[in-house]
């Protein structure tokens, strides 16, 4: 946070009307943050895109012939629609979705043994509680919920196969060679990812009309989630900058759990920009991993020794 209230102070001086574009996690915590300093952002991820192609997969449907609309927090908004056309696709989704991974799993197979297009227990059971598909993967997802990694059994029953984020990134690295890789991008063009950053940019220099899924102070977007807080949702990008749509209401269910999120970020906001170390200890607490796995005792044990271990980096927290 340190590092986002400098950058937030340069901007406000030097370009108080540019965009801040945002791919650096804990994302709504950031995007928060960096709207009450001031500063005008987007955060981008790219959950809604996986797994929307995801979804038109496992339904065996045309991803160009899709229409959706999502909403939420990062890394927890939801579906809440998914259509082919005048096809309500949802009824199929959570059809299949129940057959592959939760079926699956009751056969006492783990679903990627089954199927080969992996397991997404965690999602799938989400979608059972809630109605609506998650946006992000089973993996990030079942960090957020206090049912999925009680212990190392429970863990390997959900998730039998280990994610590694790092091992992820690394294998996107050009073989270690820079030059090689920047000496191919001259020659043969650069070509924009899925990722939403480049479109933006290109929209605002070229006025080509976008939706993009953005990260955004919600500002009666979302009805029944807090006025202050930030969410996920639909967004226009052209040469006005980026529009966020008006979502309406989750549902009910949806947005329950979302607030439970909202609560953690807003104590981490106030503690990150106040300084106040007591906050931490309860943006810790009212994490639902953490009250699932440790005693109040056992959290503030455990954020002291992050704060050791993180000293130098923690600006007025320290």
């Amino acid at each position: 946070m340190a590092a986002l209230k400098e950058i937030a102070a340069d901007m406000r001086e030097l370009c108080p009307a540019a965009l801040l574009i945002q791919y650096a996690n804990p994302m709504s915590i950031n995007c928060w943050a960096s709207t009450e300093l001031g500063v005008e952002t987007v955060g981008l991820c790219h959950s809604v895109q996986h797994t929307s192609k995801m979804l038109a997969r496992e339904l065996d449907v045309p991803y160009e012939e899709v229409t959706f609309d999502s909403a939420g927090v990062n890394h927890t908004a939801w579906f809440t629609t998914f259509r082919r056309g005048s096809q309500d696709l949802l009824p199929r989704i959570r059809e299949v979705m129940t057959a592959r991974h939760l079926e699956a799993a009751a056969t006492g197979l783990a679903s990627d043994e089954l199927y080969a297009g992996g397991n997404e227990r965690v999602r799938t059971e989400l979608m059972r509680l809630t109605g609506y598909f998650h946006t992000e993967s089973s993996h990030h997802a079942s960090e957020y919920w206090p049912w999925f990694r009680k212990d190392a059994a429970l863990v390997g029953e959900y998730l039998p196969a280990r994610w590694d984020y790092y091992e992820i990134c690394s294998a996107h690295s050009p073989d270690h060679n820079v030059d090689d890789y920047v000496d191919g991008s001259v020659r043969d063009g650069l070509h924009p990812s899925e990722e939403y950053g480049a479109y933006i940019i290109d929209s605002a220099v070229t006025g080509t009309r976008r939706v993009i899924y953005g990260n955004v102070a919600n500002r009666g977007l979302v009805d029944n989630l807090p006025a202050d807080c930030c969410v996920e949702v639909a967004c226009v990008v052209d040469r006005l900058g980026v529009r966020p749509v008006r979502y309406g209401s989750l549902p009910a269910a949806c947005a329950a759990l979302n607030t439970v999120q909202v609560n953690v970020q807003r104590l981490a906001v106030r503690a990150a920009l106040d300084g106040d170390r007591d906050l931490v200890y309860a943006a810790v607490a009212l994490d639902p991993l953490s009250g699932a796995l440790l005693t109040l005792p056992r959290i503030r044990e455990m954020v002291d020794r992050m704060f050791a271990a993180e000293r130098p980096w923690l600006g007025d927290l320290a």
